[in-house]
């Protein structure tokens, strides 16, 4: 019985027009703000990316290679941030935090992605919105309502012959 929304989740790169709300763009870092954490250091902090202006900053931030136009046609764009000098374990507590976010953005009926970035972007990101040089940046989350209809996972996609039991 696997939860709806992790059937349901699938990467989304095609937006309609309609915002979000704040309330949803809340509920949705409370959901990260949930994840586990090393040491339960809840290091997190949350950049959220609205107005156009802002959004083509970032996408201009990007490796020309790595540019994808969803961070500029999405109506949110959230990133999230983790202080490393706080955070044992920075990429492990950032993942589960976006993993919530997924989760979360997919039970409200919205769709997002992992744009991932290299450590080139993530220190031009850093400099282009004065980001402290301490925290880590993983992933750029363009969220939005999908443009067309998200087809859930099925069993068929399951995959038992990758399960182990004791030995390989």
């Amino acid at each position: 019985m696997i939860n709806q929304a992790i059937l349901n989740r699938r990467s989304v790169r095609q937006y309609s027009d309609k915002a979000v709300s704040q309330e949803l763009i809340n509920e949705i870092i409370k959901a990260a703000q949930f994840a586990p954490t090393a040491i339960n250091n809840r290091a997190w902090e949350f950049l959220v990316i609205e107005d156009e202006l802002t959004k083509d900053k970032l996408y201009k931030t990007m490796d020309h290679r790595s540019r994808q136009e969803a961070v500029t046609e999405a109506p949110v764009v959230l990133i999230p941030l983790m202080n490393s000098q706080k955070s044992v374990l920075p990429v492990q507590d950032l993942s589960l935090a976006i993993q919530n976010i997924f989760i979360q953005v997919t039970e409200l009926g919205l769709g997002s992605f992992w744009k991932n970035i290299s450590a080139q972007e993530a220190k031009d990101i850093k400099t282009a919105f004065a980001i402290p040089e301490h925290f880590t940046i993983l992933a750029v989350l363009p969220i939005g309502y999908p443009a067309k209809e998200v087809v859930a996972h099925t069993d068929e996609e399951f995959d038992d012959a990758k399960i182990h039991w004791g030995k390989w």
